[in-house]
């Protein structure tokens, strides 16, 4: 069991290797807000992000997509600051904005791509321009889609594209739209793994407290190779990002999908 002082001592020195100011950076916080600056170093940095459960990369990768699902820019760009220190690129931060587009909505994606933008841009003294998409016919859509759809649900051959659709349009346009943009258009860009995505997807709807949807994304995501640590880890995470009910929330969903899993497979 650590030490006040042993995860004072962690905080204070993780927070100065991510961010690249001395150690005196923690006692700072603490002197400029207090008691809550005091739990930002001991608790958030000094206890979460020690955890094993997660890489320093992963729990970037999932910091920055709760605080950006949940529109906390301040937080996002703190953290987008050392998100290269960690091993996640520009490139791939981009992509959880983009990805948090389709599953909290455009405006919380927007606010997350404006915000890396201006940050990129002052840092850089050139504006920063992020690639446009590239053009997609309906038809290589529904391809790709089809074949997410596989990896998700851990299949080896893909379903007909025609028949896929029409499984999705009898839940209506939405159905269709989810088919087409999230599937078709998001979850197959190459710019961040699958197994990244899952990641991203599963810690966004956390955020937002969507057990029904994590119903079928953790599953997807133990498909796509995240590990069981790890989606403990996500759960972990979320309770100083999103907050305790959030989190736990979160780890009932995830205990009760892996024991529908067991009780399939002893069935099986």
């Amino acid at each position: 069991m650590a030490t006040h002082s042993e995860r004072r001592n962690a905080g204070s020195e993780l927070l100065a290797e991510m961010t690249g100011q001395p150690l005196g950076f923690a006692s700072a916080a603490e002197q400029r807000t207090g008691a809550f600056g005091s739990y930002v170093v001991d608790y958030i940095f000094g206890q979460v992000w020690q955890g094993a459960e997660l890489s320093r990369r992963d729990r970037t990768i999932v910091a920055l997509s709760m605080l950006g699902a949940l529109e906390r820019l301040q937080a996002v760009q703190f953290h987008a600051s050392f998100g290269p220190a960690n091993g996640v690129s520009r490139e791939e931060m981009v992509e959880i904005a983009l990805q948090i587009a389709g599953y909290s909505g455009f405006p919380a994606g927007n606010e997350m791509v404006n915000v890396l933008i201006t940050m990129w841009s002052e840092a850089d003294g050139t504006p920063y321009r992020i690639p446009p998409a590239a053009y997609k016919d309906d038809d290589q859509r529904h391809r790709d889609a089809v074949d997410v759809m596989r990896t998700l649900n851990g299949q080896e051959e893909a379903a007909d594209p025609a028949e896929a659709l029409a499984g999705m349009e009898r839940i209506g346009p939405v159905g269709k739209l989810a088919f087409e943009f999230a599937f078709g258009d998001l979850w197959s860009r190459t710019q961040l793994s699958r197994r990244d995505r899952s990641l991203v997807v599963v810690s966004i709807l956390v955020a937002l407290t969507k057990p029904d949807e994590l119903q079928f994304h953790i599953p997807g995501a133990l498909n796509h190779g995240v590990t069981v640590e790890e989606l403990e880890g996500v759960m972990a995470t979320a309770a100083p990002y999103c907050g305790f009910p959030r989190a736990v929330e979160g780890f009932r969903t995830l205990r009760r999908i892996l024991r529908e899993r067991e009780a399939a497979n002893d069935g099986g």
